[in-house]
C-alpha cells in the first residue's frame, strides 16, 4: 500500500490546488467543445453535421453492419460504393462515404444493438460504454472523491468527442486500462481484457512487448486463447473467404487514407504520421518519423515499467505511449490518458506542479488538436510525447518514493483501492 504514496519529500499540490484545477479543467473541456459544437452542427441543423453525417456518425457503422452481415449482405462490408448505398438506404437518404473497419468477430457482439432504433441504440452505446469506462477509472479513486471525478471525467474533452461522435474510445479505454490494472491481482481477467481489446488491434501494439518485458505470461497466454477463439468463432459463422476481403479492404483503405490525406478524418488524428502529413511532409518521411519514434517509445515505455509495481503509472506509461506507436489515432482513442489525468487530479496519482501547463495541454489535446490541424499545425504528437516523457519520469520516481514512503508512513487502516 505504501508503494503508491508519493514521496514525501517532493513539493506536491494541495486539495485546494487541485481542487482549483478540477474546475479549471472541466471549464476547458466545456469551452473547447462549444464552438466545435455550433460550427459542426449549426450551419444544417436537424441533428446533421457540416460533412453530412447525422449524431453518432461513426456509431453507424456498429448499427448498420450486423444489419447487412446477418441480412444475408455480408459482402456489402467489403464493397465501399455497395456498402454507402446500404448505409443510405437503411436512413432514408444518401449519406457520406463510411467503410466497415471491425475484424468480423465483432457482428455479433454488436448484432443486439442493431435491433433498437437507431438514437435508442446510439444512447446505450455511449452511456453503456461511458459507465464501463467511469466504472474502471472511478475505482481508483478514494471514494469521497468519485462523484468529482466522475463530473470530470464526463467534461473531459476525450469524453465528449466520443459522446457527440459515437464513438468506441470508452471501450477501448475500459479494455485497456481494466487489463493494465489487473495485471498483477487478476492476470487472467487481464487476458481476456487484452484479448477483447484486439477488435482494435493498432492501440495495443505496446502491450505484447510491455508484457514480455514484465513476465506475464499468464496475462499474454489467456489474451492469445481468447484472441484466437474469437476469430475461429466468426470463422465457423461466416468462413475465411469474408475475412480475407475484410483485410484487403481495411488495409488498402488506409493505405490510401494516408496517401491522399484529405476529408474531414485527418483533423482528429493524432499520431506521428498523421502530423508529419499535416505539415506537409511527405509519405515515406512521414512514415520514417513514425517509425523512429514508434521503435523508441516501445523499448522506453518497456523499460519504465519495469520501475514500478504501481499500475496506475504503468497505465500512464502506456496510455501515452499507444498513440505514439500506431500510425492509425485518432483524438477519440485519448480517453485512456484522460482518465490517468483524473487520477492526478483527484489525489491517486500525484500532481506535480512542473506538470502545471503540459497538464492541461495533455487535457486539451483531443480538441485542441483538431483546431491546430485545421491549421495545418500537426502538434498533436509533439504534445503526447511531453506527456509520455512525464509518465516515464513519474515511473522512474516510483521506487524511490516507495522508499520514502515506507521509512516515513504507517501503513494506514485502510486498503488502497487498487488493492481491495
Amino acid at each position: 500500500m505504501s508503494a503508491h504514496l508519493p514521496e514525501l519529500s517532493e513539493p506536491m499540490a494541495s486539495d485546494a490546488e487541485l481542487a482549483r484545477r478540477r474546475r479549471l479543467y472541466a471549464a476547458v473541456g466545456a469551452a473547447l467543445m462549444i464552438p466545435l459544437m455550433i460550427w459542426i452542427y449549426r450551419p444544417i441543423g436537424q441533428g446533421i453535421d457540416v460533412t453530412g453525417h447525422p449524431i453518432g456518425r461513426d456509431f453507424i457503422n456498429v448499427w448498420v453492419g450486423p444489419q447487412l452481415a446477418f441480412g444475408g449482405k455480408l459482402e456489402t462490408l467489403f464493397d465501399f460504393p455497395a456498402y454507402q448505398q446500404a448505409i443510405s438506404e437503411l436512413f432514408g437518404h444518401p449519406l457520406p462515404f463510411h467503410s466497415w473497419v471491425y475484424p468480423l468477430y465483432t457482428l455479433p457482439a454488436f448484432w443486439p444493438l442493431a435491433q433498437l432504433p437507431y438514437f435508442v441504440a446510439l444512447a446505450v452505446w455511449t452511456f453503456g460504454l461511458f459507465a464501463a469506462f467511469a466504472a474502471v477509472t472511478l475505482r481508483e479513486i478514494a471514494p469521497d472523491r468519485r462523484l468529482v471525478a466522475l463530473l470530470l471525467l464526463a467534461l473531459a474533452p476525450a469524453s465528449l468527442i466520443n459522446t457527440v461522435g459515437g464513438q468506441n474510445g470508452f471501450l477501448t479505454a475500459a479494455l485497456f486500462l481494466g487489463g493494465i490494472l489487473a495485471i498483477d491481482r487478476r492476470p487472467i481477467l487481464a487476458g481476456i481484457l487484452f484479448g477483447l481489446l484486439t477488435f482494435k488491434p493498432h492501440l495495443g501494439m505496446v502491450l505484447p512487448l510491455a508484457l514480455i518485458t514484465l513476465g506475464a505470461w499468464r496475462v499474454i497466454a489467456s489474451a492469445v486463447v481468447v484472441a484466437a477463439a474469437l476469430v475461429v468463432m466468426s470463422v465457423a459463422m461466416f468462413g475465411s473467404g469474408p475475412w480475407l476481403e475484410y483485410l484487403h479492404s481495411s488495409s488498402s483503405l488506409q493505405v490510401f487514407a494516408f496517401e491522399h490525406f484529405v476529408g474531414f478524418f485527418k483533423f482528429m488524428m493524432a499520431s506521428v504520421l498523421a502530423g508529419g502529413r499535416t505539415f506537409g511532409l511527405s509519405m515515406p518521411v512521414s512514415l520514417a518519423l513514425q517509425a523512429a519514434v514508434s521503435l523508441v517509445v516501445v523499448v522506453t515505455a518497456c523499460w519504465a515499467v519495469r520501475r514500478t509495481t504501481d499500475p496506475c503509472r504503468r497505465a500512464f506509461v502506456l496510455a501515452a505511449a499507444a498513440p505514439l506507436v500506431t500510425p492509425y489515432a485518432f483524438n477519440y482513442d485519448l480517453t485512456a490518458l484522460a482518465a490517468v489525468q483524473v487520477w492526478m487530479l483527484c489525489g491517486r496519482l500525484p500532481w506535480r506542479p512542473e506538470w502545471s501547463a503540459l497538464g492541461l495541454l495533455g487535457w486539451s489535446a483531443p480538441l485542441a488538436l483538431m483546431y491546430a490541424n485545421m491549421l495545418g499545425l500537426g502538434i498533436g504528437p509533439a504534445i503526447l510525447i511531453l506527456m509520455f516523457w512525464a509518465s516515464v519520469q513519474e515511473a522512474v520516481r516510483a521506487p524511490a518514493q516507495a522508499e520514502v514512503a515506507a521509512a516515513r508512513e504507517p501503513a494506514p487502516p485502510w486498503p488502497h483501492p487498487a488493492e481491495a
